[in-house]
């Protein structure tokens, strides 16, 4: 697999011969200017080519890979595509955003994930939809039972290529991949491009790749302030309530596990905040319910695992706090993008214990220019390095 870098950069969306059921569309959105991605990724697209394009999280890829999709099944009405995506709600939030950009279009969307009822979403699938928003999980349920289910499908979008693949899903994507008949364009986007997406990008596209990589692709955005906290984990719960007395807006609190979700969320309720939980443990209706009350304001602070630390656009989100740091580095970018966006200011918030050495080297990186607070005056990180040695005999 070859690797070329684009240089083809559109200063508009007028010069990019999209449909114009799009521009109308566009016009009533609001949205005038491309942002980076969008300007070089659309081209790309429209050109028919294999794309990656790696970006930082809040810098509009929905958009980048939507608008060269559905300009494409305009101008080919015979053909279908498919977005894969890891998890329910951020399919969810791409089904609503192509719901308002085919306003204008006949281009009928089908919704698959997991949480809702499989015949119905199966008899909406026997129509041959256009568009089919799925993860993957769900989309090889469904071709368990009906192997030409993908005819026809001539775009595939992988978005958050490099989540998917984190989360396990390497083998059902090579199953849908698999089913995949004829010619066809696969895009990919995500914010980190390593070893790992690379190998799936070699499965799915052809010999020549357009590679769109943002400047900044893989640190926070500019307009994000950051402040580090470091503190005995037993002052945790007392500090977070500090801190969100200061905020106003809306918070996002990322757990690193259900049970310290749980405990957290039940927590502030009893403080009485308005607040609520996620995590992967709900049902899907106790989960759109309560995305559904954040986005609509009837809740202040959403506490969560790193279900939501990708794919959530919520406007009013002005902070993020981290009260257990993440597994993967690659999710405290991911979970600190989810304020300043779309070139909002916003704020994120890091608590860190003794024993966090480890991941916050990793994630350091990510932190420059961060205020650094000392919560704990006799705070000092515990060396991991020294193995335990056997206690000596008396």
């Amino acid at each position: 697999m070859k690797l070329h870098t684009s240089s083809h950069k559109a200063k508009s969306f007028q010069e990019m011969n999209l449909a114009p059921a799009l521009m109308t569309v566009l016009q009533k959105m609001k949205i005038s200017k491309p942002t980076p991605v969008q300007s070089q990724a659309i081209p790309a697209g429209l050109e028919g080519s294999d794309l990656i394009a790696i970006a930082q999280t809040g810098s509009g890829k929905t958009l980048a890979f939507a608008l060269s999709l559905l300009t494409t099944l305009h101008q080919k009405p015979q053909a279908r595509a498919l977005i894969l995506v890891p998890s329910r709600e951020m399919a969810q939030q791409i089904y609503k955003v192509f719901l308002e950009l085919c306003v204008e279009m006949p281009v009928s969307v089908c919704l698959a994930i997991g949480g809702t009822t499989g015949s119905k979403q199966a008899n909406q699938l026997k129509k041959n939809p256009r568009l089919i928003i799925a993860t993957p999980g769900r989309m090889n349920d469904h071709l368990s039972t009906n192997k030409l289910l993908l005819q026809n499908v001539q775009v595939i979008v992988l978005d958050e290529a490099d989540r998917m693949l984190d989360m396990g899903f390497a083998p059902q994507l090579k199953t849908i991949q698999n089913t995949l008949r004829g010619p066809r364009q696969t895009m990919m986007f995500s914010a980190s491009f390593g070893s790992n997406v690379e190998a799936m990008a070699k499965l799915f596209m052809r010999n020549e790749v357009m590679m769109i990589r943002s400047e900044k692709a893989e640190a926070p955005v500019s307009s994000l302030k950051q402040k580090v906290l470091f503190l005995d984990r037993t002052m945790k719960n007392d500090r977070l309530l500090d801190e969100l007395n200061a905020t106003r807006g809306g918070v996002i609190v990322f757990t690193g596990n259900q049970d310290s979700c749980e405990a957290v969320g039940n927590y502030l309720q009893e403080y009485g905040f308005s607040a609520d939980l996620i995590h992967g443990g709900l049902s899907q209706g106790q989960r759109n319910r309560v995305v559904r009350a954040f986005r609509e304001g009837e809740l202040r602070i959403v506490v969560a695992t790193d279900l939501l630390a990708r794919g959530l656009d919520v406007p009013h989100v002005d902070h993020v706090v981290n009260f257990d740091l993440p597994f993967q580095p690659e999710d405290f970018l991911h979970r600190i993008g989810r304020t300043a966006r779309a070139g909002r200011s916003g704020e994120a918030i890091t608590f860190v214990t003794p024993s966090d050495t480890r991941m916050y080297g990793r994630i350091k990186g990510y932190l420059k220019d961060a205020e650094e607070i000392k919560v704990d005056p006799r705070f000092s990180f515990i060396d991991r390095s020294k193995k335990d040695r056997p206690a000596k005999r008396r």
